[in-house]
């Protein structure tokens, strides 16, 4: 696993790289933000918006949890969504989750997690109860694919 020197080094070169190949790249950055999308979406490190989006920094404004839950007692979540909505102006929201998702996962096991990553997941449990009589005959994988679909 990197450093903090190795992931600092990276970072340089990162942007030696994105001025080299287009040289007002920082320039545009530094310039208001416009995104016509605001991306609610899983923490997962494998999801990153911009790039499955194939969308340049700036392009798409993003708020990101565990397990990608939008909960109206979530001040966090709801700043954003106001931001994006009152300050930003952004067109359209998308609230994404994925397959295989971890959190999902933890909230279908018959002991969930202590602390907060519990509370966090209880409205997928409640998800998962309610249905778990449908979700019974698939494999575990299936299961909880399908508990991200209805997350």
């Amino acid at each position: 696993m990197p450093t903090l020197p190795i992931l600092l080094a990276k970072n340089r070169d990162w942007a030696k790289h994105a001025k080299e190949t287009d040289p007002e790249f920082f320039e545009r950055l530094s310039k208001a933000q416009h995104p016509e999308y605001l991306w609610i979406g899983c923490s997962d490190s494998r999801v990153p918006a911009n790039q499955i989006l194939n969308l340049l920094p700036g392009e798409v404004f993003v708020h990101r949890n565990i397990a990608n839950i939008v909960k109206v007692d979530d001040e966090n979540c709801m700043s954003v969504l106001q931001y994006a909505v009152d300050v930003l102006k952004v067109k359209h929201i998308m609230v994404t989750g994925h397959y295989g998702c971890g959190g999902v996962a933890a909230a279908m096991k018959e002991t969930v997690p202590d602390g907060m990553l519990g509370n966090w997941l209880s409205s997928i449990k409640k998800i998962y109860l309610k249905n778990q009589s449908k979700l019974l005959p698939l494999s575990n994988s299936e299961a909880v694919d399908r508990m991200c679909e209805m997350n």
